[in-house]
């Protein structure tokens, strides 16, 4: 008797690890996985080497988006005015966001922020302040802008995945400085679990 399963594995190919990418990209516009999410698991993707390892990733999301509602979100807006203002933990970070510090201090952490789409635009005001924001992995974040006397500090994901969630960052405002940069590494045990890569 062979000793082979009756079901060998298939390996995966390019086309298949792009659909893969673009379900992904589509969890998070719903709400469904995090930024952070988002990035172990493209990670994942492209370290899995068996269309059974890329369907295990994607196991718990729906095969087929749900109808897209015709209403846009209204934009939100936040301001820090010589006060602290920090967004982290699991929040939503709208289609289109605006933060202004007027001398005051900024801290977004996207890490475990929810979309409400595939691209995000926020604009930040900075007056004399500070702005933190915080990028996981595979986004891809654009900064444009700035003012007089205005600092940027730009150490941000450089993905090469395609269909990737976008950032689009607009700064402007005199004398204040704006950090955005990437998490701090983390061990991924979803890696470990379904046997592909270390999970380091």
């Amino acid at each position: 008797m062979s000793d082979q399963s009756p079901h060998p594995a298939i390996l995966a190919g390019d086309s298949d690890r792009d659909r893969s990418v673009e379900l992904l990209t589509t969890a998070v516009a719903e709400g469904r996985l995090t930024l952070e999410e988002f990035s172990d698991r493209v990670g994942l993707v492209h370290a899995a080497r068996t269309q059974d390892q890329l369907a295990a990733l994607a196991r718990d999301l729906p095969s087929a988006a749900p109808a897209a509602s015709a209403l846009e979100p209204q934009p939100e807006r936040h301001t820090a005015l010589c006060s602290k203002l920090v967004r982290r933990g699991p929040w939503e970070l709208a289609s289109r966001t605006s933060f202004r510090s007027i001398c005051g201090t900024i801290t977004l952490d996207l890490t475990e922020a929810r979309l409400s789409g595939a691209d995000s635009e926020m604009e930040i005001a900075n007056f004399f302040g500070t702005v933190h924001v915080i990028v996981p992995e595979e986004v891809q974040v654009t900064v444009s802008g700035g003012g007089a006397f205005a600092s940027q500090v730009i150490d941000a994901p450089s993905p090469t995945t395609p269909g990737a969630p976008r950032l689009r960052i607009t700064t402007r405002g005199p004398g204040g400085t704006l950090y955005v940069r990437k998490p701090g590494a983390r061990p991924n045990p979803l890696a470990r679990l379904l046997g592909i890569g270390d999970g380091a």
